[in-house]
């Protein structure tokens, strides 16, 4: 818990919730080990826990947590285990289109059920790479996740529409006046379940982005 207190000041929690959501991984899982007091930390328990639940819920991480490093091994194993007797008998095939796809998209190139396709391992650590150079689209995405409620998936899915913030200055200036553009983003849907935006997010990303009155 205090390495998780740690990463929430420094902000790497961000950051790590970000890249987890550019590798490919379909099923991500943070591992949160509740190791020790939170008395003394940095980050209050209160915020420590909706910065949990936030993964869980707007994030759609699996959160898995476990009360010391010898449980922490132990779930990383059978972890392992289960992956190896996953695939043991199945014919992998490895695909760029994977890291690329929206989150949530499967990748359908008609196999049977004893073959599937994941993303290749050059292409994984290259998209969860911390050093690698933002594209200008990365670093949009990365500038809304710091929006309350702003999930990676619904970040995608506004810079899949308006790829830069000047696109969305644009769009926002194409609109007739300032209601349509709180509302411009209400119904865009993101994420496996399709959910929309929503007005509260919608409002608050056009006051930040477009705050002139009309």
């Amino acid at each position: 818990m205090d390495d998780l207190s740690g990463s929430i000041v420094d902000g790497r929690f961000r950051e790590q919730k970000f890249r987890l959501k550019q590798c490919g991984l379909s099923h991500a899982i943070y591992l949160i080990e509740d190791y020790g007091s939170t008395k003394h930390l940095s980050v209050s328990e209160d915020k420590l826990i909706q910065a949990i639940t936030n993964t869980q819920v707007v994030d759609e991480f699996k959160i898995k947590r476990t009360e010391n490093t010898k449980e922490s091994v132990a779930y990383l194993t059978l972890l392992t285990r289960y992956l190896q007797g996953y695939y043991l008998k199945k014919t992998l095939y490895g695909s760029n289109e994977v890291v690329k796809a929206k989150p949530g998209e499967k990748i359908d190139h008609s196999l049977d059920s004893a073959s599937e396709i994941l993303c290749n391992f050059e292409d994984f650590n290259n998209s969860a790479a911390k050093s690698q150079v933002l594209t200008v689209r990365e670093m949009f995405a990365k500038q809304l996740l710091h929006f309350p409620n702003m999930s990676g998936a619904k970040a995608f899915a506004v810079t899949e529409k308006w790829p830069t913030p000047a696109s969305l200055y644009e769009a926002y200036n194409a609109c007739p006046d300032k209601i349509s553009q709180e509302q411009m983003l209400n119904n865009i849907k993101a994420g496996k379940n399709n959910r929309n935006i929503g007005p509260v997010l919608s409002r608050k990303i056009q006051q930040f982005y477009c705050p002139d009155d009309r």
